[in-house]
């Protein structure tokens, strides 16, 4: 009987056991389906240019390398096209440049060289006040500030037209991925939402 009473109780201590790991492991599976995804950690450095425009300059440092999906100004966002600036309101258009706007967006040079852009308006690239500028092989961002006509020559000699893999409406200076970017973005002084969407995360620029 003491043998018989020894195994019974055996048993019902393993079975408990069995029952103690199986809710531990459901609550675990639990726990980890609701731990939310990692995100890049972002630091921001937005200097005012000035300018007519006025321009901003926003310098942003991630946490590891990322890659920049989307650049979103109040309701306008890069997905539906290149952004623009008309002096109260973003939007989006598909021309390189607008009269009574500013558009802005980034060209991707293949080797390094003279990046050319010109137009009857102001330029910018890379933020400085100038129809060409020697750059590296990466992304670089071009500003047409109230132009009716403009053209963008890549280092390689090719004329630059939008949709094309080699311009992007996320305005952005530097190589994808990357834990730094820096961009331009005219503004009137006032409040506004802007956004860097990231793969796996989003950064809040103001």
């Amino acid at each position: 009987m003491r043998s018989s009473s020894a195994i019974s109780g055996f048993v019902a201590t393993l079975i408990l056991v069995a029952i103690t790991l199986s809710l531990s492991y459901t609550v675990y599976e639990a726990v980890s389906s609701m731990t939310p995804p990692r995100q890049e950690i972002f630091t921001n450095q937005v200097l005012d240019l000035g300018g007519n425009p006025e321009m901003v300059e926003v310098k942003v440092n991630a946490s590891a390398p990322a890659s920049p999906q989307a650049f979103e100004a109040d309701d306008a966002s890069s997905q539906a096209g290149l952004l623009y600036f008309n002096g109260t309101a973003y939007g989006t258009t598909t021309q390189l440049c607008l009269p009574g706007a500013t558009t802005f967006f980034s060209v991707f040079a293949s080797s390094a060289g003279l990046l050319q852009a010109t137009s009857n308006g102001r330029v910018l690239i890379d933020g400085q006040d100038s129809t060409s500028l020697s750059v590296d092989q990466g992304w670089h961002e071009i500003v047409f500030s109230d132009a009716s006509t403009c053209q963008v020559t890549a280092p390689d000699g090719n004329d630059l037209t939008f949709p094309s893999a080699q311009v992007s409406g996320v305005p952005l200076v530097g190589q994808v991925p990357s834990g730094g970017f820096l961009a331009f973005v005219p503004t009137d002084g006032l409040s506004h939402s802007l956004v860097l969407v990231f793969d796996g995360g989003y950064d809040r620029i103001a």
